[in-house]
Formats: structure tokens, C-alpha cells, sequence
């Protein structure tokens, strides 16, 4: 007899995230004639961001830029910075990396050292973490045996998410803005993007949303007072996603992978306007919601047969996360009173994820760099770290639940409650996907084997139930015959014995 099998792929994606180069940038700063020489150096920083990343073959390679900047204050009192940038291009190489579906990358600040050689020379040292995101589509076959093959199958029915696309996609905007106030040095840049709305349109991808770009800069009237510029951008965008179908679902989110803060306007030793470039990376994860018949158990009636069986995974449920999560913290300040707080940023650290009873927690440290006046009008850095606890109840209680969030730092303020107490405001988004997923011990192949078939000798068996309502199909199985002939000589309707005292099992 033959035996025709038939499968059904179902889609996994697997995430390769353990993958992460380090990279040093170093800059030696000589501060040119026209700027006074250093007091004292307020701060360092390292703004790394990543230009592109491409795979090819086995290899994904990153090409990236870092700006090292130096913020101090001059004999006169007032606020100088002075920067350089460094290029850098690092890769990753792993042999799974050759079936990949999807890359991206991140880069992030381990440490900075700074070092000063001279009235007017320094030295700058930042470790760079660059974090390679590789993806890749693993098939997983599900079997289903045609109707006319005579095979005895013990089924359940699943709706699950199969992999429809994913695709990271990146796209660029840019503005000018005139600056309120002239500005003589810029100090600090960072950027943020909000996605708000997504639209499929065949295998484009309609995105609406928010790019906010923020810069603190020196005035150029009064170079002792630092301003803020935030400006927003609007996102109304198309990108092309191959394989994308209008019924998936999913999940957009979008990433600043490049900010770029051009001076433009320049008036004598004033910028009076920049033009603010955005890189952004949308990363489209979509789904394909389908129906899946799953074989637990099967026999021939007319063959024996040998199951194979194995366990698959299945992601049957998924729901979004797009919150906003407001970190209040307060902390006092010692030595000189605080005036006033002249630059603040953030950003998140030691993020952990964890999944447990329905909800979602993520804990991790939000790190705060202040830059302050103190009531003697000196200008200090301040660091501090707050733990984070955002917690999520989303409903999922299944036999593993996955979530991979993104979480930015959309602002940080702070304000000085009295001249030893700041008080910190961080407004915190969290957004991302958050899957369900099921292991069924399923067959996985049958195959006819080559010995003699034991068939009951009388054409009915009587058969006395061992306890009130025993399985129909393990009675059927047993003596090699069919559900629905036992159930259509005893007229029953159900699946076990229903308090049967005698059952009568027909011959298949």
C-alpha cells in the first residue's frame, strides 16, 4: 500500500543576537590658535553612529563614525567644545550568517578616557560596543496525510503565526531650522523616531510617525548660557518590503542610526541655522495567521506503520507593547549649592527582559549625565544611575512567552527643587512585539513497515469498558479498526464510552 504523504511549511524566525565587536576610537586633540586654552575640562563625550551595514556571504560589515568631543571652560568663564570624528568599519563572520534573511546593527559608548597632554592638547579614548542583529527563516514541516490514504489520524487544530517577511529598511530625512539664538559651539546631539501609524499598500509599507532631533549649543552673546533646539520632523514615508502581503500582522520600529548637526547660516563666529540629517532604520517583522492540523497519533487499518514523532514549536498568540513609561526620581547634590542645570541627557543600560504570569517586566538603569552651575557659577559634571522597573500585564500565559522591545530615552528634564535637590523626569518609550509560543509533540513521518498485520478474528468484538468513559480512539487503535465504526455501531455521538457497559468493536 502507499502511503502519500503531504507537508506544510511553517515559518520560524530564528535571531542570531550574540554577536558583538568592540572598537576603539582615539583622537588627539590640538585646540587651534583662535580658542583659549583649557581651565578645566567639564566633559567628554562619544556620539558613535553607524552608516551602513551589509552582509555578504558569511560576513556582515558595519561602516561607522564616532565624534569625540571636549566641553571645558576658559579662563573668561565661558563654555568651548571642540570635536573630531573617526571612521571606523568592523565585522562579524559566522557560517549560519549565510542563510540570513535580515541584519542590522547598533553601536554604543563602553567608555570614554580622556587624558590632558597640554594647555591645549588632549588625548580622547572611547570603547565602541557594536551589537550585530542577524536573522534568519528556518522551515518547519507539518504533516498531513490526503483523505484517501487510509490512515487513522488523531488531530488537533492550532491557529498559529507563521513568518510572513522581515526586513530591516533604511531611509534618510533632513530639515533646516534657524536657531533662536546665534550659537558660537555646538555641545550635545540625539535624536529619537516614533512610528504612529503604518498602512500595507500591496508590498509597500506606509510609515507615519515622528523623528525628534535635539541639540544643546553654546550662545553665541553669552557663551557662559547653553541652549536647547528640539524640532520634530514629520515621517511620512514609503518602503518597499519584499514579500509583504496586506492580511500579515506585525510590528514596526524605528531606529536613529545617524544624526548629523551641519552648521549652515554662519554669521561672522555665529551659526544661525543648521541642517539636521536623520539615518533611520525600519525594522518590519510581519506575520501570516493560519490554521494548522496537527497529528498526534496515527495507524493503517490495513498495514502496520511506524511514527515518527518530534516536538514543534508554534507561535499562537501576539499583541503589541507601545508605551510610555515616566521614570520620577529626585537626589540631592554635594558640596556647592546648584544654581541651575544647564544640559542633561540619558540613556538606558543593562536592559534585562522577562516574561512570567501574563506579564511583561523590563528592568535595566537609566544613566543621567547633568551638566550644572553651582552657586559659585563653576560648571560640573554630574552622573547618576536609577533603577528602571516598567511592568507590562499582557495576557500571554503560554508555555514560553517572547518579547523584544525597543527602548529609547525620549527626554530627560531637570529642574533644581533648591540648591541641593535635582529633581529628574524621564520619559521613557517602550514598543515591540510580544509572542506566545507552544510545543506540540507531533508526527512527523510514517512509514509502512514490512511484517503482518494483526486483525481481530470475529467480525464484532465485545468489548467491556475498563473505566466509565474510555478513549475511542485507543479502543480503535487496539483492535485496528475506526473511530467512526465504533462510534456508528454503538450510536454514539461523542468521543469516549459514555458509561458504556458493553462496547461492540466492528472489523475495520
Amino acid at each position: 500500500m502507499d502511503i502519500s504523504l503531504k507537508y506544510e511549511d511553517y515559518k520560524i524566525l530564528v535571531t542570531n543576537k550574540d554577536n558583538s565587536v568592540e572598537e576603539t576610537v582615539e583622537a588627539e586633540i590640538s585646540l587651534p590658535e583662535y580658542m583659549p586654552e583649557i581651565l578645566r575640562v567639564i566633559k567628554v563625550n562619544a556620539e558613535p553612529q553607524i552608516v551602513s551595514c551589509r552582509l555578504v556571504g558569511e560576513r556582515v560589515t558595519v561602516d561607522g563614525a564616532c565624534r569625540l568631543l571636549m566641553i571645558y571652560t576658559a579662563e573668561d568663564g565661558c563654555i568651548y567644545s571642540f570635536s573630531q570624528t573617526r571612521q571606523f568599519t568592523r565585522h562579524c563572520e559566522k557560517s549560519e550568517f549565510a542563510d540570513a534573511i535580515d541584519w542590522n546593527a547598533q553601536a554604543k559608548v563602553s567608555y570614554v578616557n580622556f587624558r590632558a597632554t597640554g594647555t591645549k592638547k588632549a588625548e580622547i579614548k572611547a570603547g565602541i560596543n557594536i551589537q550585530f542583529n542577524v536573522y534568519a527563516q528556518h522551515l518547519q514541516q507539518i504533516l498531513s496525510v490526503p483523505a484517501e490514504c487510509k490512515v487513522e489520524k488523531k488531530e488537533s487544530h492550532i491557529e498559529a503565526f507563521s513568518l510572513g517577511c522581515k526586513k530591516t529598511k533604511n531611509f534618510s530625512m533632513s530639515d533646516t531650522v534657524s536657531l533662536g539664538t546665534p550659537a558660537a559651539y555646538i555641545l550635545g546631539t540625539r535624536a529619537t523616531a516614533v512610528i504612529t501609524e503604518t498602512k500595507k499598500i500591496n508590498n509597500k509599507l506606509m510609515l507615519r510617525g515622528e523623528a525628534v532631533g535635539e541639540i544643546s549649543y553654546v550662545n553665541s552673546d553669552n557663551r557662559s548660557v547653553v541652549e536647547h533646539l528640539i524640532h520634530s520632523v514629520s515621517i511620512n514615508q514609503i518602503v518597499e518590503v519584499e514579500g509583504l502581503e496586506e492580511h500579515f500582522e506585525g510590528s514596526v520600529t524605528l531606529t536613529v542610526k545617524a544624526f548629523d548637526v551641519l552648521p549652515k547660516g554662519e554669521h561672522g563666529n555665529s551659526i544661525t541655522a543648521v541642517d539636521l540629517s536623520f539615518g533611520i532604520d525600519a525594522c518590519v517583522t510581519m506575520w501570516e495567521r493560519k490554521n494548522y492540523s496537527i497529528i498526534s497519533d496515527a495507524y493503517c487499518t490495513e498495514t502496520p506503520v511506524k511514527l515518527d514523532k518530534k516536538d514543534n514549536k508554534f507561535l499562537d498568540s501576539l499583541c503589541e507593547i507601545k508605551d510610555t513609561y515616566i521614570c520620577d526620581n529626585t537626589f540631592t547634590v554635594s558640596g556647592e549649592g546648584v544654581d541651575c542645570v544647564v544640559d542633561s541627557t540619558g540613556e538606558i543600560s543593562n536592559l534585562k527582559v522577562s516574561c512570567k504570569d501574563g506579564d511583561v517586566l523590563l528592568e535595566g538603569e537609566l544613566c543621567l549625565s547633568l551638566v550644572v552651575k553651582d552657586t559659585a557659577a563653576t560648571l560640573t559634571e554630574i552622573k547618576k544611575i536609577f533603577e528602571l522597573c516598567y511592568k507590562k500585564h499582557i495576557g500571554v500565559s503560554n508555555d514560553s512567552v517572547f518579547c523584544e522591545p525597543q527602548v529609547s530615552v525620549l527626554s530627560v528634564k531637570c529642574s533644581v527643587k533648591n540648591q541641593s535637590t535635582i529633581d529628574v523626569r524621564g520619559e521613557i518609550l517602550v514598543s515591540g512585539s510580544v509572542s506566545g509560543e507552544i510545543s506540540i509533540n507531533s508526527v512527523s513521518k510514517i512509514t509502512e513497515v514490512d511484517e503482518p498485520l494483526h486483525k481481530p478474528r470475529l467480525p464484532v468484538t465485545v468489548y467491556f469498558p475498563e473505566c466509565e468513559e474510555e478513549s475511542l480512539w485507543d479502543i480503535a487503535r487496539r483492535y485496528n479498526t475506526t473511530v467512526t465504526a465504533i462510534a456508528e455501531e454503538n450510536i454514539l455521538s461523542g468521543e469516549t464510552t459514555e458509561n458504556l457497559k458493553v462496547l461492540f468493536i466492528p472489523s475495520a
